[in-house]
């Protein structure tokens, strides 16, 4: 497509966007994971992004991330433009079905083994192109029309598999250690944003990555992530530094749109018009961890948290604190006199459960690329490492 087709494009989706959001939420779509789509379902969805593709939709939002990368990478506009960037390409897709809704990919749930993914399937995104085009999949035969034409390339960081990324536990831990959204969004970038990103490899390694859906579904899921972060009391926070290094706030405009950063904080009001599936009445019942991520049929939600619960005092205490005070819907632990600082907690699920494995690290590429402190990068990877360590010695067993 041309400037003056992008640009055509361009402005009659910024007069339907600014009437959607004057006029609020008349439709609030529902974002499920992609796994539950049934055929039918999973067939309309298809249908919808084909004639995306047709119209240039997916040049003209890859044309939008390849410029704003550096404003939007690297420091604390991240989650909030994201939400935007989805929100937009989600109107884009009910021009033609108005109830289209970006499915998001439960990436933790596959973390020992992404490459096995079922989302990987022929009869959803497709697999590996080992470097070349895609070979399978919802977007096999596509022409990427930006930065120039060429096919979906994708390239797994393993050859023909993929390093592990982070696991459900260790993103639990993030959500609970970090109350702000400086400490939130760097300990979530630098792990599973640059390990999904990272281990697909091929447009997904680039500044154009929205080229690839995967790129929806896998920031989809980090924005359900933020929103289950904002539940557990930081549904306004919003603080650190834009790419200039000034102070960001609610107030402050979202690069590209303008929009001011506030008007994204909530789920189903001005633009925001969302939600995730299942989110309010799982959130009522406290199993936080199968927020984070789906456990197995085979283990419960209740098993999956309890087994957590039963590590030892010290370990809660730094791991995961809101185990400790209550918090998020979780009984207090291993507080009690007599306990031995740890806690004995029973459940009708058999547990059945793995040792962690070590995150992929982030390349030196990828680091230079996103122009991250390397000092604070290093440290993150350390954490992460530590973080198997202390809970393997301690026998835990994910059930993930």
């Amino acid at each position: 497509m041309n400037i003056a087709g992008l640009v055509g494009l361009a402005l009659a989706h910024f007069i339907v966007g600014l009437t959607a959001a004057q006029g609020g939420c008349s439709n609030v779509v529902t974002r499920r994971d992609i796994m539950t789509l049934s055929p039918q379902e999973w067939s309309q969805m298809t249908s919808v992004l084909q004639r995306m593709q047709n119209d240039g939709w997916f040049t003209y939002f890859a044309d939008i991330h390849n410029r704003e990368f550096n404003n939007i990478h690297g420091n604390d506009n991240f989650f909030p433009w994201h939400r935007r960037f989805l929100r937009d390409f989600e109107e884009a897709g009910q021009r033609y079905d108005p109830n289209f809704a970006v499915p998001y990919w439960d990436e933790l749930r596959d973390s020992r083994d992404p490459a096995g993914s079922p989302v990987l399937s022929n009869y959803r995104l497709g697999g590996n192109g080992f470097g070349r085009c895609i070979r399978d999949g919802l977007q096999q035969g596509w022409t990427m029309a930006f930065p120039s034409p060429h096919c979906l390339v994708r390239s797994y960081d393993r050859g023909g598999q993929m390093q592990p990324w982070y696991s459900p536990e260790f993103i639990f831990s993030v959500m609970q250690r970090y109350n702000d959204m400086h400490g939130f969004r760097e300990n979530i970038e630098f792990t599973l944003h640059g390990s999904v990103h990272l281990g697909v490899g091929g447009d997904m390694a680039t500044l154009y990555s929205s080229n690839d859906f995967i790129f929806f579904l896998h920031h989809a899921n980090l924005d359900r992530l933020w929103d289950q972060w904002q539940s557990w009391g930081h549904q306004w926070t919003m603080d650190g530094r834009n790419n200039a290094g000034s102070s960001i706030g609610l107030g402050s405009g979202l690069p590209h749109y303008g929009d001011p950063i506030g008007s994204t904080m909530q789920l189903g009001v001005n633009r925001m018009c969302f939600r995730y599936a299942g989110t309010w009445s799982r959130r009522r019942a406290g199993n936080s961890l199968a927020l984070v991520s789906t456990p197995p049929m085979s283990n419960g939600a209740d098993s999956a948290e309890a087994e957590l619960e039963k590590l030892p005092l010290p370990i809660l205490q730094k791991w995961f604190p809101a185990l400790v005070s209550g918090s998020h819907g979780a009984a207090p632990v291993g507080a009690a006199a007599g306990t031995n600082n740890t806690r004995s907690t029973s459940s009708s699920v058999r547990h059945v459960g793995h040792f962690l494995v070590y995150p992929a690290p982030l390349t030196e590429a990828w680091v230079s690329m996103h122009r991250f402190d390397r000092r604070k990068v290093a440290k993150t990877m350390e954490e992460a490492r530590e973080f198997v360590d202390v809970l393997n010695r301690a026998g835990y067993k994910s059930p993930y």
